[in-house]
C-alpha cells in the first residue's frame, strides 16, 4: 500500500515539474517579444501669420493714417452751394503700411448719409489710374472706359447705395497705393424744398488680405 501511494506522489510531482518547465519556456518566449529593438523620429514646423494694414488720405486729410471708424479721412468737395445737375469732386487714396507683407483688395462696402439734403444727393465713384489729386479727379474721368465703383458712365447712385456686387479693387502689399475720385451732384428736377439743406455722406472701404 505505501509502495502504490509513493508511486501516485511520484506521479504528481513529475506533472508538476511539466508544468513549471512548460511555464519557464513560456515566460522565455514572452520576454523575447516584448525586447523588440525601438526607435523615434520627431518633425516640427514654425509658423508665422502675415501682416496687412492700410492707411488713407484726402486732400482734407493729407497726411496718411489709419482710420478705421468714422468720419475718417475728409473729402473736399467745397460744395456748399450746389444746384441740380452741377458736380463736385473729391478724391480719396488707400495704401498698404511698409510693413504689410501681403496684398490684398479694396471695395465699396458702405455709404451712409444725414441731413435733409441726402435724399436729393446722387454720386458716382471711380477708380483712378494712379493716386487720386486735384487734377485728376474731374469731370473728364468719368468716361465709358473708367472703372466704376458705383454708378457708370451714364447713370448715377443714390448716396446711400452700394453696389450688391462690389468691385474688388486689387492693391499690393508693402506701399501700394490706389487712387479714387467720388463725384456727387443734387439730382436734377429735384424739390425746392431742398434749397439751403444739408447733409454729410459718410461712405466705407473695406480693405481684404489675399491670403
Amino acid at each position: 500500500m505505501d509502495t502504490r501511494r509513493s508511486a501516485r506522489r511520484h506521479r504528481r510531482l513529475q506533472k508538476i515539474a511539466a508544468v513549471l518547465a512548460a511555464g519557464v519556456v513560456l515566460g522565455v518566449g514572452s520576454i523575447a517579444t516584448i525586447a523588440a529593438w525601438t526607435d523615434n523620429e520627431n518633425a516640427t514646423g514654425s509658423f508665422g501669420a502675415s501682416i496687412f494694414d492700410t492707411e488713407s488720405q484726402s486732400a482734407g486729410s493729407p497726411a496718411y493714417a489709419s482710420r478705421p471708424t468714422a468720419p475718417g479721412a475728409t473729402l473736399t468737395f467745397n460744395a456748399t452751394a450746389m444746384s441740380p445737375s452741377t458736380s463736385y469732386f473729391a478724391w480719396l487714396n488707400i495704401r498698404t503700411t511698409t510693413t504689410t507683407t501681403v496684398g490684398g483688395n479694396v471695395t465699396l462696402t458702405g455709404a451712409a448719409a444725414t441731413g435733409t439734403l441726402a435724399p436729393a444727393l446722387q454720386y458716382r465713384l471711380i477708380r483712378l489710374g494712379g493716386v487720386g489729386s486735384a487734377a485728376n479727379c474731374v469731370s473728364t474721368a468719368f468716361t465709358a472706359g473708367s472703372v466704376y465703383l458705383a454708378g457708370s458712365s451714364t447713370t448715377y447712385s443714390t448716396v446711400t447705395t452700394v453696389p450688391a456686387s462690389p468691385l474688388a479693387n486689387p492693391i499690393g502689399a508693402s506701399g501700394a497705393e490706389l487712387g479714387f475720385c467720388v463725384e456727387v451732384r443734387v439730382a436734377a428736377g429735384s424739390a425746392n424744398t431742398y434749397q439751403g439743406q444739408t447733409a454729410t455722406v459718410t461712405w466705407t472701404f473695406t480693405a481684404t488680405s489675399a491670403d
